[in-house]
């Protein structure tokens, strides 16, 4: 047997340090058991080809797994720091590593995009995730896209936050609302335009793996503005479990959907109010006109400056409820405590300077990451737009 010379020194390394790999890390039989995350939707024919299984609803996916789905099949996998990883048909991944570090509340790993239509979707996680492609490599550091490979080329699209894709023509920045295409030939560049096929592609996908009433909407926004994010059904069911759906608030956007749990028994005045406006359809359509990274996201101005209103200002209904991260307040003039009116505030962090000053109407329950991913200033360069916004009661789940 001929050995080459790079592979005799691999082999001496590995003797040689052999005693201190074993003490770090398990023998391969225990790396291939290795939870990566668990199946939270499957749809028809989903298969794990490196343990030779059909895959089914609730079951694990494991260190160096090859999963593929047939046609008109799609799964929806959530990993183990609660990101979502969905495949649509005819499509093949290989989970090659995934390490969530709780203490550091980092996540590292490597996915390999061997063929088919994707999305990945970040929980909020600080992230060193690489999705390697046959013709790029795409810098994952907290964001949602998709991505499709095909054998002449691949093309992502971002919907929220950005990443960074290196191939054979250099590296770029892909920022939210952005495509781009590598061609096997190595050609690279920016879309005006989503292509029809990636459209179709992310329309089916949305459509296998969204729940009853969901697909509907997926398929006739193109798959990107009005669905919900995968892999959070079980999670939204949970948190909407035992609460009443009448002080319930629905916001979606574009990366998918909030659950704010409003308080009626804190400020009755102002949640009725809220929901009137949420009936009216107010919302719809309106930017977070501020937000700062670890404060506050600010909604609720039909001129996008900070300025406007619906007209109808309220008297102040301070608590003791303290201002933390999740809760929901309602804006007011500074100098005026009788002066909310639609403007609202979702903390981004604790805010002591803010407890006891400003009415807090709720808490957001479901959802929160997509709150730190909202475009940052004053008013953002592109704002985030709020595509719904409904009371719990009016919406068929």
């Amino acid at each position: 047997m001929h050995i080459s010379p790079r592979s005799m020194g691999i082999l001496i390394r590995c003797l040689l340090s052999g005693v201190f790999a074993a003490a770090q890390f398990p023998p391969p039989l225990a790396l291939a058991a290795i939870e990566i995350g668990t199946t939270v939707k499957v749809v028809n024919q989903v298969r794990a080809k490196t343990l030779n299984r059909r895959l089914k609803l609730g079951d694990d996916v494991v260190y160096r797994e090859t999963v593929s789905t047939g046609r008109a099949s799609a799964v929806d996998i959530l990993l183990i720091d609660q990101s979502t990883l969905v495949m649509g048909e005819r499509s093949e991944m290989i989970l090659d590593s995934l390490v969530y570090d709780p203490n550091r509340g980092v996540v590292e790993g490597v996915i390999e995009a061997v063929e088919g239509i994707l999305r990945f979707t970040s929980s909020g996680v600080k992230m060193d995730l690489t999705i390697d492609t046959p013709f790029s490599t795409i810098g994952v550091r907290g964001t949602m896209f998709d991505v499709l490979t095909r054998l002449a080329a691949m093309v992502i699209s971002v919907h929220v936050g950005a990443v960074q894709v290196t191939s054979a023509a250099g590296t770029e920045d892909v920022s939210r609302g952005q495509g781009y295409r590598v061609t096997a030939e190595g050609a690279a560049g920016f879309q005006a335009d989503t292509s029809p096929e990636m459209k179709q592609a992310v329309s089916t996908m949305l459509a296998l793996i969204a729940d009853e009433g969901e697909g509907a909407a997926a398929a006739e926004s193109g798959g990107a503005e009005t669905a919900a994010v995968p892999g959070a059904s079980i999670a939204f069911k949970k948190a909407i479990t035992g609460k009443n759906p009448e002080d319930l608030i629905y916001l979606d956007l574009a990366g998918g959907r909030m659950v704010i749990e409003l308080r009626p028994d804190l400020a009755p005045g102002h949640v009725s109010r809220i929901k009137d406006l949420a009936r009216r359809g107010f919302y719809d359509g309106l930017g977070f006109h501020f937000v700062r990274r670890g404060y506050v996201a600010e909604a609720g101005d039909p001129t996008g400056t900070g300025a406007g209103d619906s007209g109808h200002t309220l008297e102040a209904e301070f608590s003791d409820v303290p201002v933390e991260r999740g809760v929901v307040g309602m804006s007011r003039a500074r100098n005026d405590p009788d002066s909310a009116d639609s403007q609202f505030f979702i903390s981004l962090g604790r805010a002591p300077h803010l407890d006891g000053k400003y009415t807090v109407i709720g808490r957001v329950i479901l959802g929160m990451e997509l709150a730190d991913l909202l475009q940052a200033g004053k008013p953002p360069k592109n704002p985030d737009m709020i595509v719904k916004f409904r009371v719990g009661a009016d919406v068929k789940n």
